[in-house]
Protein backbone atom coordinates (compact mmCIF):
# COMPACT_ATOMS: atom_id res chain seq x y z
CA UNK A 1 0.00 0.00 0.00
CA UNK A 2 1.44 3.21 -0.82
CA UNK A 3 1.87 6.69 0.86
CA UNK A 4 -1.74 7.79 -0.73
CA UNK A 5 -3.83 4.64 -0.17
CA UNK A 6 -2.53 4.72 3.72
CA UNK A 7 -3.71 8.69 3.64
CA UNK A 8 -7.30 8.27 1.72
CA UNK A 9 -7.86 4.89 4.32
CA UNK A 10 -6.58 6.54 7.11
CA UNK A 11 -9.38 7.48 10.34
CA UNK A 12 -9.08 11.02 9.70
CA UNK A 13 -9.33 11.01 5.94
CA UNK A 14 -12.76 8.69 7.19
CA UNK A 15 -14.37 11.00 9.44
CA UNK A 16 -13.79 14.04 6.57
CA UNK A 17 -15.93 11.79 4.26
CA UNK A 18 -18.26 11.50 6.82
CA UNK A 19 -18.71 14.85 7.69
CA UNK A 20 -18.67 16.34 3.92
CA UNK A 21 -21.10 13.41 2.74
CA UNK A 22 -23.40 14.39 5.61
CA UNK A 23 -22.96 18.02 4.52
CA UNK A 24 -23.39 17.95 0.81
CA UNK A 25 -25.15 14.22 0.41
CA UNK A 26 -21.97 13.29 -1.30
CA UNK A 27 -19.87 10.15 -0.24
CA UNK A 28 -16.86 9.37 -2.03
CA UNK A 29 -14.39 6.69 -0.86
CA UNK A 30 -11.64 5.46 -3.03
CA UNK A 31 -11.07 1.20 -2.49
CA UNK A 32 -9.38 -0.98 -5.11
CA UNK A 33 -11.86 -2.86 -7.31
CA UNK A 34 -11.79 -6.39 -6.03
CA UNK A 35 -14.68 -8.85 -5.56
CA UNK A 36 -14.83 -7.64 -1.66
CA UNK A 37 -16.22 -4.10 -3.32
CA UNK A 38 -18.27 -4.96 -6.12
CA UNK A 39 -21.48 -7.37 -5.91
CA UNK A 40 -21.62 -7.38 -9.76
CA UNK A 41 -17.80 -8.80 -10.01
CA UNK A 42 -18.26 -10.74 -6.77
CA UNK A 43 -21.38 -12.16 -8.50
CA UNK A 44 -19.65 -13.07 -12.11
CA UNK A 45 -16.20 -14.21 -9.90
CA UNK A 46 -18.42 -16.51 -8.50
CA UNK A 47 -20.30 -17.76 -11.37
CA UNK A 48 -17.09 -18.16 -13.13
CA UNK A 49 -15.38 -20.50 -9.81
CA UNK A 50 -18.44 -22.77 -10.07
CA UNK A 51 -17.49 -23.21 -13.89
CA UNK A 52 -21.84 -22.16 -14.51
CA UNK A 53 -22.15 -22.78 -18.02
CA UNK A 54 -26.20 -21.74 -17.95
CA UNK A 55 -28.25 -18.73 -16.48
CA UNK A 56 -31.89 -18.44 -16.00
CA UNK A 57 -32.30 -15.00 -15.53
CA UNK A 58 -36.13 -14.84 -14.19
CA UNK A 59 -36.79 -10.70 -14.31
CA UNK A 60 -34.44 -9.98 -16.36
CA UNK A 61 -35.85 -6.26 -16.76
CA UNK A 62 -33.62 -5.02 -19.73
CA UNK A 63 -30.90 -7.57 -19.09
CA UNK A 64 -28.63 -5.71 -16.46
CA UNK A 65 -28.34 -8.96 -14.97
CA UNK A 66 -26.60 -10.67 -18.04
CA UNK A 67 -24.81 -7.44 -19.04
CA UNK A 68 -22.34 -7.24 -15.53
CA UNK A 69 -22.00 -11.19 -16.06
CA UNK A 70 -20.48 -10.83 -19.54
CA UNK A 71 -18.53 -7.89 -19.02
CA UNK A 72 -16.71 -9.38 -16.26
CA UNK A 73 -15.76 -12.40 -18.11
CA UNK A 74 -18.99 -15.07 -17.93
CA UNK A 75 -18.92 -17.27 -21.15
CA UNK A 76 -21.48 -19.33 -20.59
CA UNK A 77 -25.34 -18.82 -21.90
CA UNK A 78 -28.46 -16.76 -20.21
CA UNK A 79 -31.92 -17.46 -20.75
CA UNK A 80 -33.61 -14.16 -19.76
CA UNK A 81 -37.31 -14.19 -19.09
CA UNK A 82 -39.27 -10.66 -18.89
CA UNK A 83 -42.73 -10.37 -18.92
CA UNK A 84 -42.93 -6.08 -18.88
CA UNK A 85 -43.37 -5.00 -22.85
CA UNK A 86 -41.18 -1.97 -22.41
CA UNK A 87 -38.24 -4.16 -20.85
CA UNK A 88 -38.67 -7.01 -23.32
CA UNK A 89 -38.07 -4.71 -26.44
CA UNK A 90 -34.61 -3.23 -24.88
CA UNK A 91 -33.71 -6.69 -23.62
CA UNK A 92 -34.48 -8.59 -27.30
CA UNK A 93 -32.53 -6.04 -28.68
CA UNK A 94 -29.57 -6.25 -26.82
CA UNK A 95 -29.40 -9.87 -27.36
CA UNK A 96 -28.84 -8.97 -30.98
CA UNK A 97 -25.36 -8.46 -30.10
CA UNK A 98 -24.94 -11.38 -27.92
CA UNK A 99 -25.12 -14.96 -29.55
CA UNK A 100 -25.23 -16.03 -25.68
CA UNK A 101 -27.90 -14.22 -24.60
CA UNK A 102 -31.09 -16.06 -25.23
CA UNK A 103 -34.54 -14.55 -25.20
CA UNK A 104 -37.21 -16.43 -25.37
CA UNK A 105 -41.04 -15.04 -25.80
CA UNK A 106 -42.16 -12.48 -23.30
CA UNK A 107 -43.43 -14.20 -20.65
CA UNK A 108 -43.64 -14.91 -16.69
CA UNK A 109 -42.25 -17.41 -15.01
CA UNK A 110 -44.66 -18.62 -12.38
CA UNK A 111 -45.78 -21.76 -10.47
CA UNK A 112 -48.76 -22.85 -13.13
CA UNK A 113 -48.74 -22.45 -17.01
CA UNK A 114 -51.32 -19.65 -18.00
CA UNK A 115 -51.95 -16.38 -18.62
CA UNK A 116 -51.61 -13.47 -16.20
CA UNK A 117 -51.60 -10.10 -15.23
CA UNK A 118 -48.60 -7.64 -14.37
CA UNK A 119 -48.74 -4.60 -12.72
CA UNK A 120 -46.14 -2.13 -14.39
CA UNK A 121 -44.98 0.32 -12.63
CA UNK A 122 -43.13 4.08 -13.47
CA UNK A 123 -40.10 2.53 -12.69
CA UNK A 124 -39.95 -0.69 -14.32
CA UNK A 125 -37.56 -2.65 -11.73
CA UNK A 126 -40.45 -2.37 -9.66
CA UNK A 127 -43.22 -4.46 -12.00
CA UNK A 128 -44.75 -7.49 -10.50
CA UNK A 129 -47.71 -9.97 -10.50
CA UNK A 130 -48.50 -8.82 -6.75
CA UNK A 131 -49.25 -4.94 -6.63
CA UNK A 132 -47.19 -2.68 -4.25
CA UNK A 133 -48.06 -2.02 -0.89
CA UNK A 134 -49.28 1.64 -0.24
CA UNK A 135 -46.84 2.55 2.09
CA UNK A 136 -44.10 1.64 -0.21
CA UNK A 137 -45.39 3.08 -3.33
CA UNK A 138 -45.92 6.27 -1.27
CA UNK A 139 -42.14 6.06 0.43
CA UNK A 140 -41.18 5.64 -3.48
CA UNK A 141 -43.70 7.24 -5.93
CA UNK A 142 -41.93 5.44 -9.05
CA UNK A 143 -42.79 2.14 -7.42
CA UNK A 144 -46.44 3.07 -8.54
CA UNK A 145 -48.49 1.10 -11.11
CA UNK A 146 -48.95 3.35 -14.13
CA UNK A 147 -51.22 0.52 -15.96
CA UNK A 148 -51.31 -3.39 -16.41
CA UNK A 149 -50.35 -6.16 -19.10
CA UNK A 150 -51.56 -9.42 -19.93
CA UNK A 151 -48.86 -11.93 -20.66
CA UNK A 152 -48.21 -15.70 -20.57
CA UNK A 153 -46.90 -17.59 -17.50
CA UNK A 154 -44.79 -20.49 -17.41
CA UNK A 155 -43.22 -23.08 -15.30
CA UNK A 156 -39.49 -23.66 -15.29
CA UNK A 157 -40.11 -27.30 -14.96
CA UNK A 158 -42.52 -26.66 -18.53
CA UNK A 159 -39.81 -24.94 -20.66
CA UNK A 160 -36.48 -25.49 -19.11
CA UNK A 161 -35.57 -28.60 -21.84
CA UNK A 162 -36.14 -26.30 -24.49
CA UNK A 163 -33.06 -24.71 -24.00
CA UNK A 164 -31.08 -26.80 -22.10
CA UNK A 165 -29.87 -30.38 -22.14
CA UNK A 166 -31.81 -32.42 -19.40
CA UNK A 167 -28.40 -33.84 -17.89
CA UNK A 168 -27.49 -30.41 -17.73
CA UNK A 169 -26.61 -29.22 -14.04
CA UNK A 170 -24.13 -26.42 -14.50
CA UNK A 171 -27.22 -23.99 -14.01
CA UNK A 172 -27.72 -20.86 -11.66
CA UNK A 173 -31.22 -19.77 -11.22
CA UNK A 174 -31.67 -16.26 -10.71
CA UNK A 175 -34.80 -14.76 -9.31
CA UNK A 176 -35.53 -11.19 -9.08
CA UNK A 177 -39.65 -10.97 -9.57
CA UNK A 178 -40.47 -8.54 -6.34
CA UNK A 179 -42.00 -10.56 -4.22
CA UNK A 180 -42.77 -13.64 -6.51
CA UNK A 181 -40.19 -15.62 -5.84
CA UNK A 182 -41.99 -18.97 -4.32
CA UNK A 183 -44.12 -19.46 -7.07
CA UNK A 184 -41.21 -19.49 -9.31
CA UNK A 185 -39.90 -21.80 -7.06
CA UNK A 186 -42.99 -24.26 -6.77
CA UNK A 187 -42.84 -24.28 -10.49
CA UNK A 188 -38.85 -25.56 -10.72
CA UNK A 189 -38.97 -28.52 -7.79
CA UNK A 190 -37.44 -30.28 -10.72
CA UNK A 191 -34.93 -27.96 -11.84
CA UNK A 192 -34.03 -27.30 -8.48
CA UNK A 193 -31.83 -30.27 -8.35
CA UNK A 194 -29.97 -29.58 -11.06
CA UNK A 195 -29.23 -26.14 -10.05
CA UNK A 196 -25.53 -25.18 -9.10
CA UNK A 197 -26.81 -22.07 -7.33
CA UNK A 198 -29.59 -19.85 -6.72
CA UNK A 199 -29.41 -15.98 -6.53
CA UNK A 200 -32.70 -15.02 -5.05
CA UNK A 201 -34.41 -11.52 -3.81
CA UNK A 202 -35.11 -11.85 -0.05
CA UNK A 203 -37.46 -9.58 1.74
CA UNK A 204 -36.99 -8.19 5.33
CA UNK A 205 -40.40 -6.27 5.30
CA UNK A 206 -43.66 -6.49 3.25
CA UNK A 207 -43.31 -4.40 -0.18
CA UNK A 208 -46.03 -6.83 -2.09
CA UNK A 209 -49.37 -8.17 -1.06
CA UNK A 210 -49.56 -11.44 -0.60
CA UNK A 211 -45.85 -12.36 -0.94
CA UNK A 212 -45.80 -16.06 0.22
CA UNK A 213 -42.18 -15.95 1.34
CA UNK A 214 -40.70 -14.42 4.39
CA UNK A 215 -37.21 -13.85 5.23
CA UNK A 216 -37.48 -17.07 7.03
CA UNK A 217 -39.19 -18.84 4.69
CA UNK A 218 -37.00 -18.07 1.92
CA UNK A 219 -34.04 -19.27 3.87
CA UNK A 220 -35.35 -22.93 5.42
CA UNK A 221 -36.71 -23.62 1.96
CA UNK A 222 -32.93 -23.32 0.58
CA UNK A 223 -31.19 -24.99 3.68
CA UNK A 224 -34.21 -27.75 3.32
CA UNK A 225 -32.85 -27.93 -0.66
CA UNK A 226 -29.17 -28.30 0.32
CA UNK A 227 -28.02 -24.47 -0.28
CA UNK A 228 -25.59 -22.81 1.66
CA UNK A 229 -25.27 -19.00 1.71
CA UNK A 230 -22.35 -17.77 -0.20
CA UNK A 231 -22.59 -13.88 -0.87
CA UNK A 232 -25.03 -11.17 0.28
CA UNK A 233 -26.37 -8.02 -1.21
CA UNK A 234 -27.90 -4.88 0.04
CA UNK A 235 -30.78 -3.63 -2.04
CA UNK A 236 -34.13 -1.17 -1.29
CA UNK A 237 -33.49 1.01 1.54
CA UNK A 238 -35.33 3.36 3.34
CA UNK A 239 -33.36 7.02 3.69
CA UNK A 240 -35.30 8.03 6.71
CA UNK A 241 -35.27 5.21 9.05
CA UNK A 242 -32.43 3.23 7.87
CA UNK A 243 -34.00 0.09 7.29
CA UNK A 244 -33.25 -2.13 4.98
CA UNK A 245 -36.50 -3.52 3.03
CA UNK A 246 -34.63 -6.68 0.72
CA UNK A 247 -31.40 -8.23 0.42
CA UNK A 248 -29.89 -9.91 -2.68
CA UNK A 249 -28.79 -13.88 -1.39
CA UNK A 250 -26.46 -15.91 -3.56
CA UNK A 251 -26.90 -19.66 -2.04
CA UNK A 252 -24.63 -22.58 -3.36
CA UNK A 253 -25.72 -26.07 -3.64
CA UNK A 254 -23.52 -27.93 -1.29
CA UNK A 255 -21.74 -30.68 -2.79
CA UNK A 256 -21.36 -32.71 0.08
CA UNK A 257 -25.02 -33.28 0.27
CA UNK A 258 -26.12 -33.01 -3.37
CA UNK A 259 -29.57 -34.69 -4.18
Amino acid sequence: MNLIEKFLQSKKMERFRRFSGKTTGIYLKLKRFTPSTSEALRTATIVNNLNIKYVLDVGANTGQFAESLYDFGFKGTTISFEPVSSCYKVLLKRSKKNSKLIVPERCAIGNEDKEVTINVTDDTVFSSILKITDYHSKLKPKSRIVKTESVKMYRIDSIIDNFIDPEEDSILLKIDTQGFEKEVLEGAKNTIKRLKAIKIEIPLTNIYNNTQFTFYQTIEFLKDHNFIPYSFNIEGVNLKTGRVHTIDGLFVKDMTNRD
